[in-house]
């Protein structure tokens, strides 16, 4: 039994699902379905029911479920607060970030930071034109936050989840006297016959993958007339009445009252937040402060 072990089992107990449970750790589903059984084989008994449509955890999981995750998180924190002991470090870290969600919790993990390493030389570059693999060598970022939707690794990367984020709920975005800007949600299939302006797939693939793929769940491709490479720009083609767009809720309290957030019908999605650091990298201070993540 191993600490790794026993995060897979934390992260099936907590989604009842291998698949998902799987995707968060960024590994095949085999593995995490291997570990289980096993763990249940090492304890002695089934931790979970399961079969082809549903996972439960049995009694004895909720029990070991109740009891190992307090465990974990001690632990982890024993060894942050281990390795946050050396207050008077002194040194340089560049983070690099790629959109408005990660700007919401990196304001507070770089405050809590400087608290303790109030020495510390910290510069923070927002990407808007390269992959994660290119900003991370070409603009010497240290860490690189970034939405794990579609996450495909460079071998020459490490990386880590941070933060499970609820990206969605989704919003249309129109312009005030649009005949859908009355609504106070809205279905998706109701913009189907709309035109979008939309990100270019260069400037942000992340989020140009996250919309065409809510769209063909839905059922619809949409039909692009114009794009931009920020998302200031596109509600600047909104306001404009160019098109109509769909963002992220965190974008509306920087849009003012110009254009109308509506709220997308549906369930939301959670993605997780990952930091990515290359492997040859020795600055000391890249795991001191994703250790202080998890303090903060």
């Amino acid at each position: 039994m191993n600490i790794k072990q026993l995060n897979y089992f934390i992260a099936v107990a907590k989604y009842l699902n291998f698949t998902k449970a799987a995707n968060h750790h960024h590994i095949p589903q085999t593995v995490i379905s291997h570990q289980i059984t096993a763990l249940e084989k090492e304890i002695g008994v089934p931790l979970f029911y399961r079969n082809t449509r549903t996972v439960q955890l049995t009694k004895a999981g909720e029990l070991f479920f109740n009891e190992v995750k307090p465990i974990i998180a001690n632990l982890e924190q024993a060894i942050n607060r281990t390795i946050l002991t050396n207050s008077n470090a002194k040194g340089s870290l560049t983070i690099g970030f790629t959109g408005a969600p990660e700007k919401f919790f990196l304001s507070t993990w770089i405050r809590n930071f400087l608290a303790i390493y109030p020495k510390i030389n910290l510069k923070l570059i927002k990407n808007t034109t390269t992959t994660h693999s290119e900003f991370l060598q070409e603009e010497n970022i240290d860490i690189l936050f970034e939405l794990s939707h579609d996450l495909n690794i460079n071998p020459k990367l490490s990386w880590k989840n941070v933060y499970s984020l609820l990206t969605n709920h989704l919003y249309a975005v129109t312009y005030p006297d649009h005949p859908l800007a009355k609504q106070t949600t809205i279905s998706r299939l109701d913009l189907a016959n709309e035109p979008f302006v939309f990100f270019d797939h260069k400037s942000n693939p992340a989020a140009f993958d996250l919309i065409v793929k809510d769209s063909k769940n839905t059922g619809f491709l949409p039909k692009v007339v114009a794009e931009a490479n920020s998302a200031e720009a596109l509600l600047l083609m909104v306001e404009a009445k160019i098109g109509i767009t769909i963002l992220p809720r965190c974008f509306e309290e920087s849009a003012g009252t110009s254009v109308k957030f509506i709220a997308l019908e549906g369930d939301p999605d959670y993605h997780d937040l990952i930091a990515l650091w290359r492997k040859d990298n020795l600055n000391s201070f890249i795991p001191l402060f994703l250790n202080m993540i998890k303090v903060s």
